[in-house]
């Protein structure tokens, strides 16, 4: 299993455009072959930063998932609305298990 953080910086007058167009995409990831999570999450102390948190049963399905056509077009699209290259941070896990807090 692969955890995957992707940290977004968004020029702030591009950030609707780009959560607009994440809206689009969200769908068709959920429904690739071996995504167990796909989210974006607004950082609320900085603005034009988005965080990416997934989930990956493998390489190959990271991989797979990053050339598919609507990523590429995805990338395409909001290339002219990232501020810095988008860094991803990859974590190999080998187990997990839920804990509730009370």
């Amino acid at each position: 299993m692969l955890l995957v953080a992707a940290r977004c910086r968004v020029y702030i007058n591009h950030c609707e455009d780009f959560a607009l167009q994440v809206e689009r995409i969200i769908p068709l990831v959920r429904a690739e072959p071996g995504c167990h999570r796909y989210e974006l999450h607004a950082n609320v102390f900085e603005e034009g930063l988005f965080i990416f948190c997934e989930e990956w049963e493998s390489q190959k399905h990271l991989d797979v998932h990053l050339a598919t056509t609507h990523m590429q077009d995805h990338f395409a699209k909001c290339a002219g609305w990232m501020a810095a290259p988008t860094e991803l941070t990859v974590y190999e896990v080998s187990g997990s298990k839920s804990v509730v807090l009370e």
